[in-house]
């Protein structure tokens, strides 16, 4: 009897499986998608935000630079109302550009990866950030 009833409800449950997928074929094949022109894809396109005039270009140091002195220096150019703001591990130091926003400073390295963040803020509180990962290393390569 309880052999009986096992049987039966994996039959009746193969059964439901096949109905349901027949009515979901049915349903698939009945289905109608709108023509879209060619080229047309339906979506719309995300543009992106015109960037201001803020800007900020870091000329030295490059990008995993290895160096073998103690010091570094730190070169760039941005607008000239800009404030810029050096940081790294050890401290931070504000930079004034020139007339032509040009800007450099010095910093002293600690032995081996420097992460050196700079950062422009702008008279309209916007920020733009770079960050240069620097090596120094007394070893002769």
């Amino acid at each position: 009897m309880k052999k009986e009833r096992v049987i039966l409800s994996f039959i009746a449950v193969v059964i439901g499986l096949a109905v349901a997928g027949i009515i979901f074929y049915v349903y698939q094949m009945t289905k109608t998608v709108s023509p879209t022109t060619p080229g047309q894809t339906g979506l719309s396109v995300a543009t992106p935000t015109p960037d201001s005039d803020h800007f900020l270009t870091i000329t030295t140091p490059r990008e995993e630079d290895v160096v073998s002195t103690k010091t570094i220096t730190i070169a760039g150019k941005t607008t000239p109302d800009a404030t810029i703001v050096i940081s790294s591990d050890t401290d931070e130091q504000v930079v004034t550009p020139a007339q032509n926003g040009n800007f450099t400073l010095t910093k002293l390295l600690e032995e081996g990866v420097n992460q050196i963040q700079i950062t422009a803020i702008f008279p309209t509180g916007e920020e733009k950030v770079v960050i240069r990962t620097v090596s120094y290393t007394t070893e002769s390569f």
